[in-house]
């Protein structure tokens, strides 16, 4: 498969996409991981990524709306941040933090694939 197919499938089903992600952050943001089998310092990377991959597709689908997407996924990862202590977790600042350095870096790749890609 070649990267336009891929960027297609993800334009066309983007909000089933951020869906899905969407379900799968709540889910992993209330329930523990184990400690012991993670490095300290690996979670910021896995809220990097994490966010990277559920703002990516709203990012490429909905160009002239930048800021409303990273604002709202901002504000998803804060009001997830807030729960957590009421699933036995911990807010973190860090966290929004690497939440929104994600979300910056999707928006980023967006632009520049549609720029590269001529969507």
């Amino acid at each position: 498969m070649n990267m336009k197919y891929n960027l297609n499938f993800i334009y066309n089903n983007w909000i089933v996409i951020t869906i899905t992600l969407s379900v799968f952050i709540i889910f992993f943001s209330f329930f523990s991981i184990n400690q012991s089998t993670t490095i300290q310092g690996t979670d910021k990377y896995l809220h990097i990524a994490s966010y990277i991959f559920l703002s990516f597709s709203a990012s490429l689908r909905k160009p002239t709306n930048y800021i409303l997407i990273f604002f709202y996924f901002f504000l998803f990862g804060i009001v997830i941040e807030l729960i957590q202590p009421f699933f036995n977790r911990y807010f973190e600042l860090l966290d929004i933090l690497a939440n929104a350095i994600g979300i910056f870096l999707a928006i980023t790749f967006a632009v520049a694939l549609r720029k590269y890609y001529s969507y």
